[in-house]
């Protein structure tokens, strides 16, 4: 727990730094957590035997779309992540197969994800924004984390995850509801109801994101993707439920509240 919080400690300013500096800083501080969490997600899906210069490259097309042409992320940066790896396919052939493209694509795609933390920034008023969406994410994490550990009883699912239980759920649900609802109050000036449906769907993207880098861990068989982090594990340890959640809150903050 030590580490865990020190951990924590360190690291989170280093991000906030960076998303309040925004532009170039922190579109390099996302590429940076992009590329460590595709060398861990490589090495969790090995068995499809992803290619891991493309999967780097593919990772590095999308931060690099993500900031200079934000307003056309994902679209143009799939079509030519795309491109490339059809090109590498066709020009590799065979040493590059079809199930080993697949897991390439997966791996830049996924992690490349996180490209969406720049896209928060690059809104209106995007400093609010992205730290909307940190502030939520991190209510939901900790406080469904502390909440399980003392009240849980009732096991999510068992055999995926173990440790998460329906009482850690919604104990993180309750405080990503009331941290946005509180952003919502700084940011609008009143208990608004789009922000509360925020909480509520940022909540349950933080679970999924979870969920999915545990059923990984499954799959290959580690308890942590990593070790970078210590008392979190690894990047994808510490940052899967951003995974989602970014993605989401980018959306529905231009859909609910900036329509």
């Amino acid at each position: 727990m030590a580490a865990r919080v020190l951990t924590a400690l360190f690291g989170a300013p280093l991000l906030l730094l960076a998303a309040w500096l925004g532009g170039f800083y922190l579109a390099a501080a996302v590429a940076l957590l992009v590329l460590l969490a595709q060398h861990e997600f490589v090495r969790l899906i090995g068995d499809l035997s992803p290619h891991r210069g493309l999967v780097f490259a593919g990772g590095l097309v999308l931060v690099t779309a993500a900031y200079l042409n934000p307003g056309r992320f994902p679209d143009a940066a799939l079509f030519a992540l795309l491109l490339l790896y059809l090109g590498a396919f066709v020009f590799f052939f065979p040493r590059i197969a079809p199930g080993s493209l697949a897991g390439t694509l997966l791996g830049a795609v996924y992690p490349g994800l996180l490209a969406y933390l720049y896209l928060l920034r690059a809104l209106p008023d995007g400093w609010l924004w992205l730290l909307l969406v940190l502030v939520v994410t991190w209510a939901f994490d900790m406080f469904g984390y502390f909440t399980g550990m003392v009240l849980g009883r009732i096991r999510m699912t068992p055999n995926l995850s173990p440790k998460k239980t329906v009482e850690g759920l919604a104990g993180g649900i309750l405080a990503a509801v009331a941290a946005a609802a509180a952003g919502g109050f700084f940011i609008a000036g009143k208990l608004d109801w789009p922000f509360i449906v925020l909480g509520l769907l940022i909540g349950a993207a933080a679970q999924t994101g979870d969920l999915a880098t545990s059923a990984l861990k499954r799959f290959a068989g580690v308890k942590d993707a990593g070790r970078l982090l210590p008392g979190h594990g690894g990047v994808l340890d510490r940052f899967d439920s951003m995974l989602v959640s970014a993605p989401l809150g980018y959306y529905l903050i231009q859909w609910l509240i900036l329509r």
